[in-house]
């Protein structure tokens, strides 16, 4: 296959392209034929589509995610393969990994809208701000809709007066069932 640089390129986009609307195993047709010509180092703005698409696909998860990384190596500043990345993982049923992916990817790469997006996807909330309660919990609730607006020692106020009207709720109840 002796194309021009500017049509290895066309094909990423399009095998791009084809993978952002659902079609894995069209988008592998074409980025199978880009990578097996060119270099992944050359060309990293496909890499880790062609990882998604793979482990999608053929169910190479392993080498999928690998491919990942390897463009997140080069390109670390594309929040696309870091959000491929978190896809592979969760479609590998590995939501822990994911997660803490999608958590280091946002840390680097505040605001990047393809890392929005495969939150929105993943259906990804942040841990209750007090855990020692359950996120259903309404002191739990109500800390965690309010703490963010206070400073680092309201905060402490705050966790000890909900623990406190925690404990006075639990030691209540249990007057009722001692009565």
């Amino acid at each position: 296959m002796a194309e021009s640089t500017a049509d290895v390129g066309q094909m990423v986009k399009v095998g791009i392209a084809a993978a952002d609307r659902g079609d894995y195993s069209g988008a592998l047709r074409v980025l199978s034929k880009v990578y097996k010509t060119v270099p992944p180092e050359r060309l990293p703005a496909g890499l880790s589509t062609y990882g998604l698409c793979l482990a999608r696909v053929e169910g190479k998860r392993k080498m999928g995610a690998e491919l990942c990384e390897k463009a997140i190596q080069l390109e670390s500043y594309d929040g696309k393969h870091h959000a491929n990345l978190v896809r592979v993982y969760i479609f590998a049923k590995n939501r822990k990994k994911a997660v803490r992916t999608l958590d280091d990817s946002l840390k680097k790469l505040h605001n990047d809208p393809d890392l929005i997006r495969v939150r929105e996807e993943i259906g990804y909330r942040q841990a209750p701000s007090l855990a020692f309660l359950p996120r259903q919990n309404p002191i739990n609730k109500f800390f965690s809709r309010y703490a963010k607006k206070v400073k680092m020692p309201g905060k402490i106020v705050l966790i000890v007066i909900a623990s406190l009207l925690y404990i006075g709720i639990i030691a209540g109840i249990f007057r009722l069932i001692v009565k």
